[in-house]
Formats: structure tokens, sequence, C-alpha cells
């Protein structure tokens, strides 16, 4: 692989290539949009950090392609990854909040697309599950998870009053938005949520718009959907990559068409915002070269059906 921190390319002018696009998705799409994963810490002997394949194959069903940002690298690395791709998916997951390779890089580019949007430079996030989770974490600078029973479930979401004018569900069809409330087509991987009354008694409700709930087997309620208000941030606790393409039979979700139009649906936005930014890498041959189609590929042939890429 040849890493960006190799190339000639100062700090100073990633910052110039990032100013010199702002303004531009007004008038022309971007159709060849990269979107940035987030790796995340593992002990696998595969490697020290992997990304479910799951979380590739969703923004490639959009149109998109897929570079690996991965961590414990220098900040002028995540500040070329941001320069050069069109938005940043922080994937579900399972790690520290606090010391993990994963938060950290997590910091670094949730800061830079604040900086970014901000400056008129659009540059849109997605948080997953732990993703959603962290952007929070990073909204209020504490952790205001909380335990709940919500784990290894699918279920219909409960939407807010005003669901109907937010950037993510004001154009949605009709149909996708009966599926979600009324068919358990959201798959709820998590044993701690951001409840509801947290939420609305925390800077989280000045930052983000609450568009969904959903409550645990106990009723407990939680957020389940947000957006920011003034970023092109999105967080979802629940897991539209899984329907179409996780199939562990050991969890609970919904692989029927309701579902996975559902799915299609959330990844399609997604990429949709990705297009409205004009970033790009300074050559063809250091997009080709930073893609994840470079990184080695594990598939797990034991009935769990995993299937992760893995980076040292």
């Amino acid at each position: 692989m040849i890493y960006l921190t190799r190339q000639a390319v100062t700090l100073t002018a990633v910052w110039l290539l990032c100013m010199c696009v702002t303004g531009r998705h007004a008038s022309s799409l971007n159709n060849r949009p990269i979107i940035g994963i987030l790796a995340q810490d593992t002990r696998s002997s595969y490697g020290s950090t992997y990304i479910p394949v799951t979380y590739v194959k969703y923004l490639q069903q959009a149109g998109a392609r897929v570079v690996p940002i991965r961590g414990n690298q220098p900040e002028e690395y995540y500040k070329e990854m941001v320069a050069f791709t069109n938005g940043i998916l922080l994937p579900g997951g399972a790690v520290s909040f606090a010391t993990s390779q994963f938060a950290r890089s997590a910091k670094f580019v949730w800061d830079m697309a604040l900086k970014m949007n901000s400056a008129g430079d659009y540059y849109p996030i997605w948080g997953t599950c732990m993703g959603f989770q962290i952007m929070c974490n990073l909204t209020v600078g504490v952790n205001l998870l909380r335990p709940t029973d919500s784990n290894n479930a699918s279920w219909p979401i409960d939407f807010s009053p005003d669901y109907s004018q937010s950037r993510l569900f004001k154009n949605a069809p009709t149909d996708v938005i009966e599926y979600l409330t009324t068919e358990p087509v959201t798959q709820n991987q998590h044993s701690y949520s951001i409840l509801t009354k947290v939420f609305e008694s925390s800077k989280l409700s000045s930052f983000f718009t609450k568009l969904s709930t959903n409550k645990d087997r106990k009723g407990t309620e939680f957020i389940s959907t947000v957006e920011a208000k003034k970023y092109p941030f999105y967080g979802v606790q629940w897991h539209p990559e899984k329907s179409s393409f996780n199939w562990n039979p050991n969890y609970v979700i919904n692989h029927d068409a309701h579902a996975v139009a559902v799915g299609q649906y959330m990844a399609n936005f997604f990429v949709s915002e990705a297009r409205k930014s004009a970033h790009h890498f300074p050559s063809v041959k250091m997009e080709a070269t930073n893609l994840i189609q470079n990184y080695k590929k594990v598939y797990f042939s034991d009935g769990t059906f995993f299937e992760n890429y893995y980076f040292d």
C-alpha cells in the first residue's frame, strides 16, 4: 500500500484542497463518491483493527466506494483522509470510548468535519449503533449511555412528531415510512442506549433533532434516530445494513423485502449526502491504492457468516 502520509502533500495543501471545494456542491453533484469507514480495535490474529464487510456492501449498494480509515495514525493522516473523501461512516461495535484507536480516530474526523461544515464545506457523517453513541459522546464530552434490555431484537420505530420535516425522512417513500412504523425492520444489537429523558435534559437536544424513539423489553424509552440541526450528521441506534448483509442465524434480523427496502433507502440517503461533497483524491492512482479492495478480507465459514477486512 502507498499511504498518503508518505506522499508529497503538505498539511497546508490538504487544507487548501478542502477549502477550494467549498460551495461547489450547489451547482453539481459528485457521482464518484468515496466514503471513509473507521476501523475499530480487535484482538484478532488477522490484524489489530477491522471493518465488517456489511458496512462496505451497504455503501456500495448505493453507488459509493469505500476507503478504510485506519487507527493509530498521525493527525496528518486523518486530515488527508477527510480532505480526499466525501463523508465518514462510524460503524457499530464494542470498544472503549476512552482508550480505543477507534475513539481517537473518531475525535479527529469529528472535529475536522465540524470545522469544514461551519466554513461551508459540505461533509456528512453517519453513525450506526456504537457510531451513533460516540457521536453523542463527542457532542457533550461525557458518556451518557445507560443500560437497556435491547440486545438482539428487531422492532418498528416510534417517529417523533416532526420527523416528516427532517432531511432524512421528508422525501422517504410512503411505503418505507409504513414499514418503519408498523413492522420489525430495525435490528437492535446494543445493551446501552441514550435514554429519551437523558437526551432531552442534555446538550444533545440542542445539537440533534430527535427523529424516533424505541422502548426496550422493559419499557424503557431510548433514542433510535437523530440528525444534527446545523450539520449533515445522522445517527441510528439500529442497524440498517444487517437486513441485506448479515446472515448470522443467532441474530434476530428481518431479511424480508420490506426490511431490505428500508436499509436500501437509508444507504441511498447517506450516499446522496456524500455526493454533495466535491472532495477528491489528488490522482486516480492515489485513489485506487487507498480503496478498501487493497486490504485482506477474511470470511468465517463457522456458521456465523461473518466477513471482515483486517488492518495491521
